[in-house]
């Protein structure tokens, strides 16, 4: 059984949720981690949306049978000693070599494997918005939104490329309205990632940039849509994916995304 000794740590608490969610827990541990929730307004956020991406998974992935003639036409594909028997709609019956039942078997299994990828691929990235707005709520219902408070761009980047190795371009746009604040650690897809935090007036733009190799799209064009009530832009540099997260106004927030682009040409 996982115990809960500590929760000293945002990661810690999102592992021993997991369990809890689970049922890895012991009763004892699994009251704590219930009386921790009612306690604490991002760690229910957080349990919604994975009880959230659990429901979407059930609903697009259900598991279905196969028919007892399925099943005896694949028996057949794997016996290439003898010819496949089909049933056509004619009741009549006809010999089929084994070759083309493999082939047709597939092109078929392609078929449905593309369909479920573009499922899925739909899914990750409504998910992968999901989680990123909920990280953001959870750095607002925090005592402060970073984990290090700097205007200055020469201490944020250092300090990332210290705590994670990896570090995006950090702007200073504070001649336009957006101070730099400082910077904090998430967890996406199960990695780390830095997360720039900006102000504008008395509100908190959290730029997420999340590593993406290979992906020279710098000059295509934002992405917007709203989650939550929160804005959200993705847009793509060379090495990172960013998302801009915010409760701004629309319109200031991708004054915002543009002014970064232009002052981070090609990144």
């Amino acid at each position: 059984m996982i115990k809960p000794s500590s929760w000293s740590s945002r990661e810690e608490s999102l592992i021993l949720l997991n369990a809890y969610l689970d049922d890895e827990l012991d009763a004892a541990s699994a009251l704590d981690v219930e009386r921790r929730l009612a306690a604490d307004p991002a760690l229910r956020a957080e349990r919604d949306r994975i009880a959230e991406l659990r429901s979407t998974l059930v609903s697009h992935l259900s598991a279905q049978r196969a028919s007892d003639d399925f099943k005896r036409r694949i028996a057949g594909i794997a016996d290439p000693s003898r010819d496949v028997v089909v049933a056509l709609p004619s009741r009549q019956s006809r010999s089929y070599d084994w070759r083309q039942m493999a082939a047709a078997a597939v092109v078929a299994a392609a078929i449905t494997a593309g369909g479920m990828y573009g499922v899925l691929r739909q899914n990750s990235g409504a998910n992968e918005i999901a989680a990123i707005v909920a990280d953001h709520q959870r750095a607002l219902l925090a005592a402060q939104p970073f984990d290090i408070a700097s205007s200055d761009r020469h201490t944020v980047k250092p300090w990332f490329d210290s705590k994670i190795a990896i570090s995006p371009q950090v702007v200073d746009l504070a001649g336009a309205g957006f101070p730099l604040a400082g910077g904090r650690v998430e967890i996406v897809d199960g990695k780390p990632v830095p997360v720039l935090v900006y102000q504008r007036r008395a509100h908190v733009i959290s730029v997420v940039a999340v590593p993406r190799a290979g992906q020279m799209t710098s000059t295509a064009p934002a992405l917007q849509t709203t989650k939550d009530g929160y804005s959200v832009i993705r847009w793509f540099g060379r090495d990172f994916e960013y998302f801009a997260v915010s409760d701004v106004p629309e319109p200031e927030l991708r004054e915002f995304v543009s002014r970064w682009r232009e002052a981070t040409p090609g990144s």
